[in-house]
């Protein structure tokens, strides 16, 4: 399965270059206007990387969904091609294609709508020739919601992410979210769809911002935005598309087309439902992770419980260890995962574990006041009621997504009607389904 999605990988990634960079592109007029006036923001870094460079570091992070020196030399080669070409069009002997990534800070609000300062990455094309950069002027703008992570390291500020290679000609918008870079000594509010779309929000006005003040000209053309993310990212994607489609004025303002959302948890209370009735989990971070956002983002609603109350006794013996985790944000989904498995799963068990051996009696019943409580703060959350999207909502979901249930997926369209299409896949798992759905999202241009 590695060596088909390489292949694929390496498919995309020179579709993309070779769709991202020419002088005509960089030379255009005309455009949206300013669709802001004064943002507030301060730039924390600025890098130049050639697409060779990048490319290895995004290979090098584990974020290129498999593929590794067999397809990095074969993308260097069309490099190579692209850079020829520009030569030729430019009339220079040399030029290196490239991306600037800025790092930037910008305001915005947390869980309880405190003000708050958070970071986002911003990537756009460009070309090197001598020692001088030159950038290429986007023909849309894509506000990228990345999936579920518990390691700075792998938040967008930090790491090299596989979306900017593969999205072409575009300004990439990646917040880190809340709880994450800037941010990391604070709780990350998992699964709050609302404060996840604001922060989005902002951090795109604050995006343009800096490329209105750093490279006036790199938005002069025309433009439109879409909004992208799978799992999390899914959700967060959608939660993004909910915000701008119930505030029509900012979806006429930046110009808005569509969402690609994949493999989401658009309805919380739907998702866990299911795992109940599942009752086994691949994925049991997703407890701790959903227990401390909605006990820390609704007071109103989970004052009267503590986190032990939903827990079994038997998790109760790992949880400052899952906590301490958690909180040093330096341990990744996969290796806090492991320790569930390592003190639930029996010799020889499968990566499984029971819902019952997590959750408490009470957190389990139906007719539990504890339970109706957290159900309350799902619905504050769910994303496939109480709108309609004016814009096409494109779902992607495998039916075999034990992580994620693709029952979210039929809810969505069930509610949202002709405005939403899905593509459902068969014989995926979460991750394979994620990984598939961006090398057909971007191979077809978003």
């Amino acid at each position: 399965m590695k060596n088909v999605k390489g292949i694929y990988l390496f498919l995309l990634l020179t579709v993309a270059l070779l769709a991202a960079c020419s002088k005509d592109e960089a030379a255009q007029g005309g455009g949206n206007g300013n669709p802001l006036g004064t943002v507030a923001y301060e730039i924390d870094r600025i890098e130049n990387f050639t697409a060779v460079e990048l490319a290895a570091m995004t290979f090098a992070s584990g974020d290129a969904m498999g593929g590794g020196a067999d397809i990095l030399s074969v993308f260097s080669g069309s490099v190579a091609a692209r850079e020829q070409q520009l030569q030729k069009e430019l009339g220079v002997e040399r030029v290196e294609l490239g991306y600037r990534k800025i790092n930037y800070l910008y305001s915005s609000v947390d869980h309880l709508g405190n003000p708050v300062t958070l970071s986002s990455a911003l990537y756009w094309n460009c070309y090197k020739v001598g020692e001088e950069w030159y950038d290429i002027a986007p023909e849309r703008i894509c506000l990228t919601e990345h999936y579920t992570i518990t390691s700075d390291v792998e938040s967008p500020t930090a790491g090299f992410p596989v979306e900017p290679l593969l999205l072409g000609n575009s300004l990439v918008v990646m917040p880190d979210y809340l709880g994450y870079g800037y941010t990391a000594d604070k709780l990350h509010p998992y699964l709050n769809h609302n404060v996840a779309a604001v922060n989005s929000i902002d951090a795109l006005d604050a995006a343009y911002a800096v490329c209105r003040d750093y490279a006036p000209t790199l938005l002069s053309g025309e433009w439109t935005m879409c909004v992208l993310g799978a799992s999390q990212g899914g959700s967060n994607a959608l939660a993004v598309h909910k915000y701008l489609d119930t505030h029509s004025q900012l979806a006429e303002k930046w110009n808005f087309t569509h969402s690609n959302c994949a493999a989401g948890a658009y309805s919380p209370a739907l998702t866990f439902t299911t795992y109940m009735q599942w009752e086994q989990i691949e994925y049991p971070v997703v407890f701790p992770l959903v227990l401390k956002s909605m006990i820390a983002s609704n007071p109103d609603i989970m004052g009267g419980w503590s986190e032990e109350d939903f827990y079994s006794e038997r998790y109760l013996e790992i949880k400052p260890r899952i906590d301490a985790m958690l909180a040093g944000k330096k341990h990744t989904t996969n290796e806090i995962n492991a320790l569930f498995f390592e003190h639930f799963a029996a010799d020889g068990a499968p990566a499984l574990v029971s819902v019952r051996d997590i959750l408490s009696a009470a957190a389990l019943s139906a007719e539990s006041e504890m339970r109706e409580a957290l159900f309350r703060c799902f619905d504050r959350y769910d994303l496939t009621r109480g709108w309609t999207p004016k814009h096409p909502v494109r779902l992607y979901h495998s039916r075999g997504d034990r992580v994620v249930p693709f029952e979210n997926a039929l809810e969505a369209v069930s509610s949202f009607g002709t405005n939403a299409t899905l593509q459902a896949v068969e014989g995926e798992g979460h991750v394979g389904s994620c990984t598939m759905w961006m090398f057909s999202l971007f191979l077809a241009g978003a």
